[in-house]
């Protein structure tokens, strides 16, 4: 027994389950993919904040040199400062064939310093030192962590060491840090960490005001990616790709609701001639709506969450210190806006059919003719299609000029799919295109640079020549060449790096002056900074795939699911279920087609406009994405033929009269 009309609502949901779900899945997805990206792209923005940080071996935001203590006083006091310390160079040292620059740091200052650290532990005081890996050998001979050496007259226990770099090791200076506790004023340099809640460029703009510009050094790597609205291009890009991801998420969930909707408006007629207002109908609609989407949201949620947990997880099988990329991050800031924007997305969605609903004809919307508009009769011309052969290919023509709402709602989704997909591959172009990634290139694991003992060029090349066949039988050793006047080595195993070093000093070294760098850490960074790249913008572009393609499908299907008692009639009249499957083919492949060039039309304005927010950070130059246009055709052809496949099948089975009967 109906009480109330709001009722309906459960009472359509249960009786309509197939549909209920197909629109639930619409909802479901579209939570997902907002939420997603929302939790992606933090991610991704922390992964890089780690990136940059262990590129450049320091955290600190600013650093200001020739300082007084009045400029001291402005940085320790100002309350948009999160922290900051002292850090200052010493004399240089020799020790043995090679010198050590002498560092030091207070306790404030060695926090922005851990990520040029390998192994152990920073030093604690004065009594403590890191030191380079590869001046290990030349300081002590086997010097291990926990050791004591000397120094300029100072014993230190070696408490950590420091990743190699290939300017000290071609300089042959090595750097040593321990602790220092009381700096003069003027010492060395400031280094500052901005507060994240702070505006940057106002304190920026404060600090620049301090002293000259060529007495401060800013990380801008490290701001950029920290507050990408710091710089106006970065800005640009992000506020491109949210609104992007709004408006498509808006877009299937609206497209889910309409096409249900609309397929209603008999019923709506039905309830209106029966007394029903138009606030009814319209709560009607919206209580079904509400429904549907407080069960999706947080489905949905879970469901963005356990994408990124996968993605955590690929990072953990690919990289060693896969654990340190944190990009399986949850805000639940970001998971509200989501749920916020879906829910509001779902009402309007819902509302203006409801309202369209309530303001029509009771008989009108009986009659079941709303949706189709009496058309002029032409004369056929194309004598192709009066070919028996060709009549699915004119009816399913027929069908899609008939209803311009279906064919506008069904094409929207492959539209909006297309434009994700193009738009997100040229966001992946512009970056793997850019200075940065550029420069991630590896070298070889070990460059030998020959001082030659006479400036003749043949006796060089002898030399060299003498270099490579003493370095080949080395053990670890797996390929030798000459580049660039100088030795390049391949080694088996990267991590026995040092001690192959110790070999080729022994071999060669007295026989010859030569500078080794040891490239090893160094390309391991690159090589991990480069994976996580590559893994973050495919799985990026994955996830928009997939939810776009399911879109597609979901829309597609639920257009032909509700057209059931109408392709019965076609059927009761004598249309075969061959002919019949062709037309629906026919319908699905115009949809694609339609569809999928619009989308490469509108994707490549947008892949266009991406590229003047982009060439303001990278130079770089713009082309059609040729590839992205040609996998977007091929794949909305493919998914919108293999979308009609499921539901061919199930009205193949149906009962011709049962289906005619169903009110």
């Amino acid at each position: 027994m109906i009480s109330n009309y709001k009722q309906l609502s459960s009472k359509y949901l249960k009786g309509n389950i197939k549909r209920t779900i197909l629109t639930f899945v619409g909802i479901v997805l579209s939570v997902a993919l907002i939420s997603t990206i929302g939790l992606f792209m933090k991610g991704s923005q922390l992964a890089q904040i780690e990136n940059i940080k262990k590129s450049h071996g320091v955290s600190f935001h600013v650093g200001i040199s020739k300082y007084d203590e009045a400029i001291l006083n402005k940085i320790k006091y100002n309350p948009q400062i999160a922290s900051f310390g002292l850090m200052s160079q010493g004399d240089i040292v020799p020790s043995g064939d090679i010198s050590v620059q002498m560092n030091f740091a207070d306790h404030s200052a060695m926090e922005f310093l851990t990520y040029s650290l390998v192994d152990g532990n920073l030093p604690a005081n004065g009594d403590e030192a890191v030191v380079d890996s590869w001046a290990l050998p030349y300081m002590k001979g086997d010097l291990q962590l926990g050791d004591s050496f000397e120094l300029a007259g100072k014993t230190y226990k070696l408490v950590g060491i420091l990743n190699n770099r290939e300017f000290t090791q071609k300089n042959k200076v090595a750097r040593l840090l321990t602790y220092k506790r009381d700096f003069a004023v003027g010492e060395g340099r400031i280094l500052v960490e901005i507060n994240e809640q702070a505006n940057f460029n106002e304190v920026l703009d404060e600090i620049n005001s301090l002293t000259d510009d060529k007495h401060i050094e800013i990380n801008q790597d490290l701001i950029n990616v920290l507050k990408p609205g710091s710089n106006e291009a970065i800005l640009a890009i992000v506020i491109i790709v949210v609104s992007i991801v709004v408006i498509a998420t808006a877009v299937v969930i609206y497209n889910a609701f309409q096409i249900s909707v609309v397929e209603r408006m008999k019923q709506f007629g039905l309830l209106r001639s029966i007394g029903a207002t138009r606030k009814q109908i319209r709560q009607i609609v919206l209580r079904e709506a509400a429904v549907l989407a407080v069960i999706a949201i947080p489905l949905g949620i879970v469901c963005s969450i356990l994408a990124l947990a996968a993605l955590q997880f690929i990072f953990l099988m690919l990289l060693e210190n896969g654990a340190g990329v944190s990009l399986f991050h949850i805000d639940w800031k970001i998971l509200l806006i989501s749920s916020i924007i879906t829910m509001m997305a779902v009402l309007a969605s819902s509302y203006y059919p409801a309202f369209r609903a309530g303001r029509i004809s009771p008989l009108l919307a009986i009659s079941s003719r709303l949706a189709i508009k009496k058309e002029a009769i032409k004369k056929q011309k194309n004598s192709v299609l009066k070919k028996p052969l060709s009549f699915p290919l004119s009816l399913a023509l027929k069908n899609v000029k008939r209803n311009k709402n279906r064919y506008t709602i069904t094409i929207l989704s492959i539209i909006i799919s297309s434009v994700l997909f193009i738009t997100f591959s040229s966001i992946m172009e512009f970056a793997f295109s850019s200075k940065y990634v550029k420069d991630l290139s590896t070298k070889s694991d070990i460059t030998i640079y020959l001082q030659p003992d006479h400036d003749d060029a043949s006796v060089k090349s002898q030399q060299l020549l003498k270099l490579l066949n003493s370095l080949e039988p080395l053990e670890n050793v797996s390929g030798v060449y000459e580049q660039d006047s100088s030795i390049r080595i391949h080694l088996m195993d990267a991590n026995q790096s040092n001690t192959t070093v110790e070999d080729i000093q022994l071999a060669v070294g007295s026989k010859h002056s030569i500078t080794i760098v040891n490239h090893v850490d160094e390309n391991k960074a690159k090589k991990e900074t480069e994976l996580v790249i590559k893994v973050l913008v495919y799985s990026f572009i994955t996830v928009v795939s997939l939810i776009g393609s399911l879109n597609i499908i979901n829309t597609i299907t639920i257009s032909i699911i509700i057209r059931r008692k109408e392709l019965a009639a076609l059927k009761s009249i004598g249309m075969s279920q061959r002919d019949l499957k062709k037309m629906i083919i026919y319908e699905a492949l115009i949809y694609g087609f339609s569809g999928s060039l619009q989308g490469i039309f509108f994707g490549c304005i947008l892949s266009y406009i991406m590229y003047l927010a982009v060439s303001g950070i990278s130079t770089i130059e713009w082309s059609i994405p040729y590839g992205a246009c040609l996998i977007t055709f091929a794949a909305a052809l493919l998914i919108s033929y293999v979308s009609v496949l499921i539901p061919l099948r199930k009205i193949q089975k149906d009962n011709i009269i049962d289906v005619i009967r169903e009110q």
